[in-house]
């Protein structure tokens, strides 16, 4: 599993991208509005990692977000193939690591909104 690590990722942060866009509601647009309320949602993803919540206006069920869940299953648990169910021994429960990284992907999508200008679309 150590030799993959950076294959992994790279696929987590492609895996990521497209979940993340998908749950939080960013649009794939050129138009300078969309690009800005996406700069925006990222923002507000972004106070007081607000993602990491199963309700982000209450702040409760840290680190229980569906999108968490989508991503781990998305990643490692998708077919009889995947490393989650050969190696199920590893992933029960998942490791803090394993959440991390998740996470640490999420997050890593949220922060590209903020080194884009104007004729950036990062979707």
């Amino acid at each position: 599993l150590l030799k993959r690590a950076s294959h992994v990722r790279g696929e987590l942060k492609m895996k990521m991208r497209l979940l993340t866009a998908s749950f939080h509601g960013f649009r794939s647009s050129n138009s300078m509005e969309v690009i800005r309320s996406n700069r925006d949602l990222a923002e507000r993803l972004k106070i007081g990692s607000i993602f990491v919540f199963k309700d982000p206006s209450s702040k409760s069920g840290i680190y229980k977000t569906e999108l968490l869940q989508q991503g781990i299953n998305g990643m490692w648990f998708l077919n009889r193939s995947d490393e989650g169910v050969i190696y199920h021994k590893y992933f029960d429960p998942i490791p803090i690591k394993t959440i991390a990284l998740v996470l640490m992907a999420v997050s890593r999508f949220s922060n590209s909104y903020f080194q884009l200008d104007d004729t950036d679309n990062i979707l």
